[in-house]
């Protein structure tokens, strides 16, 4: 008899196995240059898109809630300690809605000030040491200014200098 060849299923020929490898590797190559392509696409996207839509809406906030900061000059006050002098010094800007707001209350600048100036002498250090004293200033502040003519148009009130000694 003679021998006969039996081929074994699993084992395949060479030059089949180099050919899944070729294939393979090619699809392997493939997939990363289309992930790269798809990774550049997003970057240059990210970089150069504007995103018109937020700005609209940013901006159509911005033109529905125009509102002015109105500097006042500089407060130096004795503050109400009978043990010692203290003093403070503050410096306030006022909120406003919109321009013409800020010009009517240009024209009240003199009561606006007085009435400032009586508050902040009335207190102690110990008033304004804290937080929450000075978060009641603030308010006191705006409860003092809407209550003069055209005071109403005050939103807040921002501290931008504060010193007690």
């Amino acid at each position: 008899m003679a021998k006969e060849k039996t081929k074994d299923p699993e084992a395949s020929s060479p030059a089949e196995t180099a050919k899944t490898r070729r294939s393979l590797k090619k699809i392997l190559i493939m997939g990363v240059l289309g992930l790269l392509l798809m990774g550049g696409g997003l970057v240059v996207y990210v970089m150069f898109s504007d995103d018109p839509p937020a700005k609209e809406a940013h901006a159509s906030q911005a033109s529905a809630k125009h509102v002015v900061n109105m500097p006042l000059e500089p407060f130096l006050v004795n503050l109400a300690d009978q043990d010692s002098r203290r003093y403070l010094k503050l410096k306030v800007e006022l909120e406003v809605n919109n321009e013409e707001a800020a010009k009517e209350l240009e024209k009240s600048m003199p009561r606006i000030r007085d009435a400032l100036i009586l508050l902040l002498s009335s207190k102690t250090y110990l008033d304004l040491a804290s937080y929450q004293g000075k978060q009641q200033l603030k308010e006191e502040i705006k409860q003092k200014v809407s209550a003069l003519p055209d005071g109403k148009k005050v939103t807040d009130v921002f501290f931008t200098e504060f010193v007690a000694q």
